[in-house]
């Protein structure tokens, strides 16, 4: 690795992304994202004031064997979502950046719609209070017991989605953290097929297949590990914990050409989505980093299992502050 001008204050800043679609002429122009317009503009600052760096360049410098004249910037993005092959990628090539992507394996495998991203589409279609009431609703109707211990804290709730509301917070930290899954699985489903339609064919619309997930790779982008089932790998058993991460890894590595470096993001990523039990496993199975959602920079030192990451909406003046 060659050292430039040697900085001993420098940071390695990660971005992090989700929906990046062109909103208004979606079919669901509710759904909170970025424009792509603002995407190529973000994109073009951060290339401007940061070294855009590859994942094995960050990690010497978390370990102290590169120094970079400038701050590192690193982007990763989250769910294999079909315009991350389609729009994100072209512009990263024109860029030059290699971008960080991780897939849920079961709506690749399966296509199923993980729900989180159903709860987000219903949101999208539907009045916010008229889904929370209709879920709700059907909560009582068939585990009237469920929200006696689905117990949410709303100041966790707020920390765990800062971009939302206080209700809509409560809400999608009830939904990803407190109600059984089986249960909530069975209601947003349900809700699901009778306001949007069949989950495959949604399914095959809104994530990559393999085949596409092959091709970012030999466009020198690198795929991250993001779970099976996309859920808190905190409120998993240690049974489902094995289960979720070693038939994700397995996929991955059926499916996909082989990579000198495996990273991985934790679904939801604050610190309480995730275990020592998940970083010690995650470690056994080849993952070589892993990203959480903490905001903050990281400089050598950080614990490469637990990379701080900040979101896209407002990182330019998150990053001038």
């Amino acid at each position: 690795m060659r050292f430039g001008t040697i900085s001993m204050d420098s940071e390695l800043h990660v971005v992090m992304y989700h929906y990046v679609r062109d909103l208004p002429r979606t079919r669901y122009p509710k759904i909170k994202g970025m424009m792509l317009d603002e995407f190529r503009q973000q994109i073009a600052w951060l290339a401007s004031h940061y070294e855009m760096a590859t994942l094995e360049a960050a990690l010497a410098f978390l370990r102290g064997t590169y120094r970079p004249a400038n701050d590192l910037c690193i982007l990763t993005f989250d769910d294999g979502l079909k315009e991350h092959y389609t729009d994100v990628a072209p512009i990263l090539s024109e860029y030059k950046i290699q971008g960080l992507f991780g897939v849920i394996t079961s709506c690749i495998e399966d296509h199923i719609v993980a729900p989180v991203h159903m709860n987000h589409f219903l949101m999208a279609d539907m009045q916010f209070e008229t889904y929370r009431s209709a879920f709700m609703q059907r909560l009582r109707d068939t585990e009237p017991g469920a929200l006696t211990s689905a117990h949410v804290d709303p100041k966790v709730a707020q920390k765990s989605y800062p971009l939302d509301t206080q209700e809509i917070a409560t809400f999608k930290f009830l939904f990803n953290f407190s109600l059984d899954a089986s249960v909530r699985d069975n209601i947003v489903e349900n809700l699901f097929e009778a306001y949007i339609g069949d989950q495959k064919s949604f399914a095959r619309e809104l994530y990559m297949s393999w085949e596409e997930i092959q091709q970012l790779q030999r466009a020198g982008m690198l795929i991250a590990g993001h779970t099976h089932w996309h859920r808190p790998l905190s409120t998993l058993t240690d049974e489902e914990l094995n289960t979720d991460l070693y038939i994700s890894r397995s996929l991955l590595d059926q499916n996909l050409d082989p990579q000198h470096l495996w990273p991985f993001s934790y679904p939801y990523g604050k610190k309480n989505s995730y275990s020592g039990a998940a970083m010690r496993l995650l470690q056994q199975l080849g993952y070589t980093c892993a990203f959480n959602t903490e905001g903050g920079a990281n400089t050598p030192g950080t614990p490469v299992f637990e990379l701080h990451r900040i979101d896209c909406t407002g990182a330019i003046q998150q990053l001038q502050a």
